[in-house]
């Protein structure tokens, strides 16, 4: 049984829980980040480590180890030793989509990770430049199959998982685009505000204040409710595709045989933090929502996403940049 779902058998590792708490005590928790300091994983990790360090009552230190799209971190985390000192704040493509776009990982998510919780999420929106004909989502599919991979569309990078959804999308509507790929949203969105690259695929915390000051237009967002900080998008099954609900979302991780009473423990804390009205204000304006939940159901997600999104990029041959 994969051990990202491992902690629906809680009663049978119960009993190793308490030399790990106990040695976690008092010495400084180690969160892990992937990326650069500065960055939207970063960012939420601090935020996060902070209101965790408050209730825990020892220091929770974020410690960025960039490279390889998040796997230098991934595995460090991996292989540390399962005594709760050792967490991991991860962006979702870091277990969804890397174990199938990086060949020979010298881990396995699935496997070596114990999943602690989803942490936020922040909405994936399909917008174009003003001057794109199209005004609505039906006229962009429209324009997508009167023609066939004539319509480029950036990304975020090879592999990226604006990447993947953006893919997914054209091959759930038996259409064709062609990907550009650039060095993250920073530099792919100043092509698509002015009008060289028409599309994108991105968060809305990156690409918001843009749909909102008229320079992009939104023509719908991949979720299954409609964004507050776009109330007036359609969401995807409103828009005509149905069952296209994917996030850019974060999540906690520790190495796999952390025992369950700790993860439940670091579980239950990192909720009490991402349900602090203030938090809540600040995240949700940012078009990332605070969004915790069990072990379990994170467990569920991840194995979801690794599933479909393998589908799709075995069937695309998408690699990492």
């Amino acid at each position: 049984m994969p051990l990202l779902r491992r902690h629906a058998v809680l009663g049978a590792v119960a009993a190793l829980a308490a030399p790990a708490v106990a040695r976690a005590q008092g010495q400084p928790v180690r969160m892990l980040v992937g990326f650069a300091a500065g960055g939207l994983t970063d960012v939420t990790a601090r935020a996060v480590a902070q209101g965790m360090q408050e209730i825990l009552g020892q220091p929770v230190v974020v410690e960025n180890r960039p490279g390889a799209g998040g796997n230098l971190a991934t595995e460090a985390v991996a292989r540390a030793a399962p005594d709760g000192a050792t967490i991991m704040m991860a962006y979702c493509g870091q277990v969804t989509i890397n174990p199938h776009t990086y060949a020979n990982l010298p881990f396995d998510p699935l496997r070596d990770l114990a999943a602690v919780t989803r942490v936020s999420r922040a909405d994936i929106a399909l917008a174009v430049h003003p001057s794109f004909p199209a005004g609505s989502y039906a006229e962009f599919i429209a324009q997508l199959r009167a023609r066939p991979g004539a319509v480029n569309y950036a990304t975020a990078g090879s592999g990226s998982l604006l990447h993947v959804v953006a893919e997914l999308l054209a091959r759930r509507t038996g259409t064709e685009m062609t990907s550009v790929h650039f060095r993250g949203s920073a530099a792919a969105i100043p092509e698509v505000l002015a009008g060289r690259v028409p599309v994108i695929v991105d968060p809305l915390p990156t690409i918001a204040p843009h749909i909102q000051a008229g320079r992009l237009r939104a023509l719908m967002v991949a979720a299954e409710r409609r964004s507050p900080v776009l109330p007036d998008v359609p969401t995807s099954a409103e828009a005509g595709l149905a069952d296209f609900a994917f996030d850019n979302w974060f999540g906690l991780f520790a190495p796999a045989a952390t025992p369950a009473a700790t993860i439940r423990r670091y579980a239950e804390v990192a909720g009490q933090v991402l349900r602090q009205p203030a938090l809540v204000e600040r995240m949700t304006g940012q078009g990332n929502i605070p969004a915790p939940t069990t072990p379990e159901e994170v467990s569920r997600l991840v194995a979801n996403e690794h599933r479909v999104f393998g589908e799709v990029i075995r069937a695309a041959n998408i690699r990492a940049d």
